[in-house]
């Protein structure tokens, strides 16, 4: 049983791990296009806002594995609390999403009707 929860830890590291990269590289990307001078705003707005989105679902999965995989196995009493905790932050990232898809999309809409 102890080889499988250490596989479950890597693994959900690594998809965590994977997470917080891609939002790192969009955050650097985005800096490189805020310097250079052929990248408008909406450019940066619109790597930085995809880089985010994609980051946050690795995130969320960890959070998933985390709470379902091995807190509900190894700690049923806290099981519960971290369930609302990761149905609270699913909520907020679901609002998250919504709103900054919406804002990429009005972004990638302006973009082509600029160079049209």
């Amino acid at each position: 049983m102890g080889l499988f929860f250490t596989f479950i830890q890597v693994i959900s590291f690594f998809v965590g791990l994977v997470g917080t990269t891609i939002i790192f590289i969009g955050a650097i990307l985005g800096v490189y296009k805020y310097i250079l001078p052929q990248y408008d705003i909406q450019t940066v707005r619109l790597t930085i806002g995809t880089h985010i989105i994609l980051g946050l679902d690795f995130m969320v999965g960890k959070d998933i594995i985390d709470t379902m995989l091995l807190d509900g196995i190894l700690n049923e009493k806290r099981f519960w609390m971290d369930l609302a905790g990761l149905f609270t932050v699913v909520l907020i990232r679901i609002v998250l999403t919504h709103f900054t898809s919406k804002e990429i999309r009005d972004l990638e809409k302006n973009k082509c009707t600029i160079k049209a």
